[in-house]
């Protein structure tokens, strides 16, 4: 008994070592495929919502519908929702949700397992028409049908201040709604649009950075640009997109000092249910002035309008100079005015760049719109051959680490000519800016 027992052990003994192998081999391919998903992230999740009263998950990995929510009893259906904190602007990753509902309240959801861990109350029976989420994830504004935008305290799950938009109508007591309400990439700024105006303010001061008027109803905002300076695009009911300088209000501010420019023109007329401007999002990285639009045609277009933020910043920096000089040389004849409508033509084509467009179906009507990009080294071109030929794309620093480089091939293929007969050249990547 006593041998059959230390036998017993024994081949218990090699079972564990057997198991631990095994699981520390599962681990360790656990840990590349961590490795893996790191090097080449994809978008995780997606939530959406109708006015059934349920929100429905997906993985966009797999492609398939992982779980479906009931909202809870008697608030009404979900009109507006973001992960927190939002993946498009955050390292981390999401942990909580935040939806809007027709009753006025925000659900505050545990991602986890999808428990409700708030009910927040603020907004009127008119219902939450949007909200974005702070790239910290720690605090969130909403906008109502009621005329009101929230700021909410997520981490304590609270309200934390209401501003209220002035009433409109004859006897003002019609209540406006904020169509949409947009943060900045660092948190610093948040913009809102509610009828025709568009408002643009700094957190920590409370200042108005813009404050305009425009002929057309405005369906959304996205903030563009990058060190030079902030811009607000906006999406308008008449087919216009204007493009917007966001900046301290200076009260001795030069007249001639264009702050906006109109990219693509309005309709002349009653604008068609094709040509309504319904959605915009900025597309994260590059040059940080793409945007992905889409119109009541079931129409998506991806844009650059670097273009129209460069002519801003140009007029900016001459103050006018130009036009007063024009001034004082007396009244322009008909051929200079016909000169200059056709340079005003070429600046508006210049403003904007079509880059891809695509029909949704038959002419879909998008109502909604989500934009996901990655800007790590998936962005890689691989050149075959490099003839030396200068490219504007690459920098003076680009070029010396190519000829160094092709230096070192040189020096190998001279001291081991016979082994490298034969033998491709080496592929030389490129990162593009």
């Amino acid at each position: 008994p006593v041998k059959h027992g230390d036998s017993s052990e024994e081949k218990n003994t090699e079972k564990n070592k057997k198991r631990k192998r095994v699981d520390e081999s599962k681990n360790n391919e656990d840990d590349k495929v961590g490795e893996h998903s790191d090097e080449t992230p994809e978008p995780g999740s997606l939530l959406s919502g109708g006015f059934d009263e349920t929100i429905n998950v997906f993985n966009l990995q797999k492609h398939n519908q992982t779980g479906e929510l009931k909202t809870p009893n008697d608030l009404g259906s979900p009109l507006c929702c973001s992960f927190a904190p939002p993946s498009s602007s955050s390292t981390s990753p999401s942990t909580h949700a935040l939806v809007g509902l027709t009753s006025g309240k925000v659900v505050l959801y545990k991602k986890r397992d999808w428990s409700v861990q708030h009910v927040l109350s603020g907004h009127d029976d008119g219902g939450v028409q949007c909200l974005a989420v702070h790239p910290t994830g720690r605090m969130a504004l909403t906008g109502g049908r009621d005329g009101k935008i929230i700021l909410w305290d997520l981490i304590k799950g609270r309200l934390a201040f209401v501003h209220k938009l002035p009433s409109r109508g004859k006897g003002k007591g019609r209540k406006e709604t904020v169509n949409h309400i947009i943060w900045s990439d660092d948190g610093n700024r948040y913009a809102f649009c509610y009828g025709t105006k568009i408002t643009a303010r700094d957190v920590t001061s409370g200042e108005d950075l813009l404050d305009v008027d425009l002929p057309g109803r405005v369906n959304q905002l996205a903030f563009i640009g990058g060190p030079e300076g902030l811009f607000v695009a906006a999406a308008c009911d008449d087919g216009g997109l204007p493009v917007l300088e966001v900046g301290q209000l200076e009260e001795e501010e030069n007249t001639n000092t264009r702050r906006a420019i109109m990219a693509i023109e309005p309709v002349e007329k009653v604008v068609a249910g094709d040509d309504r401007l319904k959605c915009i999002e900025s597309v994260a990285g590059g040059s940080g002035f793409l945007v992905v639009i889409a119109n009541s045609g079931g129409v998506v277009s991806l844009l650059d309008l670097e273009g129209a933020a460069r002519m801003m910043l140009i007029d900016s920096g001459d103050g006018g100079r130009e036009d007063n000089d024009d001034d004082e040389k007396g009244p322009k004849s008909d051929s200079e005015e016909s000169e200059s409508d056709a340079d005003s033509d070429e600046e508006i084509e210049a403003a904007v760049e079509f880059l891809d467009s695509v029909r949704i179906g038959s002419g879909a009507r998008i109502t909604s719109l989500n934009v996901w990009s990655h800007g790590g080294e998936d962005e890689m071109e691989t050149m075959e051959d490099f003839d030396g030929e200068e490219d504007e794309n690459l920098s003076p620093d680009d070029y010396n680490v190519l000829e160094a480089e092709e230096e070192d091939e040189k020096k190998e293929s001279n001291n081991n000519s016979n082994s490298n007969k034969g033998k491709k050249r080496k592929r030389l990547c490129i990162k593009q800016n």
